[in-house]
């Protein structure tokens, strides 16, 4: 018990909320609840929005017309039921009425003034991460997918599907409407994201789990509430990537700029990639048969592991968390 103390305060050395957050029970069933509704609201925002027509969208060809509705509603959606929610969550834990006042976002991480050399750490992990989460994509694709027969072949295609559908939402014709789907893609999914799992769900898990597992966990949560069992080693690595640095800053400011930096890289990419088979995995079959890639792969990683490091050395200060 006394051992369970010391880690306690050495996760959360100047919480001042601690003993306000929910139980684990609680707080994952507050989670399973909203990842229930998020997808609920969002077929009825697009019925709402569409006049109630019964209108069918294809993922593998959408029609045009509905494109402009389709990113509306991945806005809304998001901003009402993921980060609307865990921000009256904040202020009713904190016994606040108002919902913006320093305490309640102090309670989700968000505090007065950014350390630059954080966040510009945590950017450059997010791209020296990328040639190790393509390789284990591209890995699965040439021989775990396809060793799972049926099953692995209609992971593939939903993968497929989704893949086909964000590329339909990321087409942009001007730069007003470059700027309009990185709001969409790339701005909003950050901020809201990272208000749900790292602000709200990852902190209160450090109220009944230890900090390590209370990254872990949030990060296979962050897996799986994205429904692509394709890209979910990936993700979870990306999410426990994201969590850690949170629960070395404290700062939610900085897992946001990471999460940014990796949504607009992939929405740059999706341009660069327009015509080709998958818009979300480079095809990078032939690199992995080569050797000089897995020199780049060793060296990125070995470099990602400095990072890591680093973020190790580090906890958040008393000024940054009161």
């Amino acid at each position: 018990m006394l051992k369970r103390t010391i880690e306690m305060q050495t996760i959360s050395p100047f919480d001042p909320f601690f003993s306000r957050r929910p139980s684990f029970l609680l707080n994952t069933l507050l989670l399973i609840i909203i990842m229930l509704l998020y997808p609920v609201a969002g077929a009825l925002l697009l019925s709402l929005f569409n006049g109630g027509s019964q209108q069918s969208t294809s993922l593998l060809h959408p029609d045009r017309s509905m494109i402009p509705l389709l990113r509306m509603v991945q806005s809304v959606g998001q901003l009402l039921m993921l980060a609307l929610p865990v921000i009256l969550l904040a202020a009713w834990h904190t016994g606040r009425k108002n919902p913006f006042c320093r305490d309640s976002l102090a309670f989700l991480g968000i505090r007065r003034g950014v350390d630059v050399g954080s966040v510009a750490l945590a950017v450059v992990g997010i791209f020296l991460l990328q040639p190790l989460l393509y390789t284990i994509i591209t890995l699965q694709d040439l021989y775990f997918w396809q060793s799972l027969g049926d099953a692995g072949a209609e992971v593939v295609r939903q993968r497929a599907m989704m893949d086909a559908f964000i590329k339909e939402l990321a087409l942009v014709r001007s730069f007003p409407e470059f700027l309009l789907v990185a709001f969409v893609l790339a701005l909003t999914p950050a901020a809201c994201e990272e208000l749900l799992f790292r602000g709200y769900i990852q902190q209160n898990y450090t109220q009944s789990l230890s900090s390590r597992g209370a990254v872990v966990l949030t990060a296979l949560v962050f897996a799986f509430f994205h429904l692509n069992a394709a890209n979910l080693l990936p993700l979870a690595l990306l999410g426990w990537y994201i969590g850690y640095i949170y629960s070395r800053t404290g700062n939610l400011a900085v897992p946001f700029f990471a999460h940014l930096a990796n949504n607009l890289a992939a929405l740059l990419f999706l341009m660069v990639a327009d015509g080709a088979d998958s818009v979300m995995v480079p095809q990078v079959e032939p690199l992995v048969r080569a050797p000089w890639w897995w020199l780049v792969v060793a060296v990125s990683s070995w470099l990602f592991v400095m990072i890591i490091l680093r973020f190790s050395s580090s906890l958040p200060s008393e000024s940054d968390v009161l």
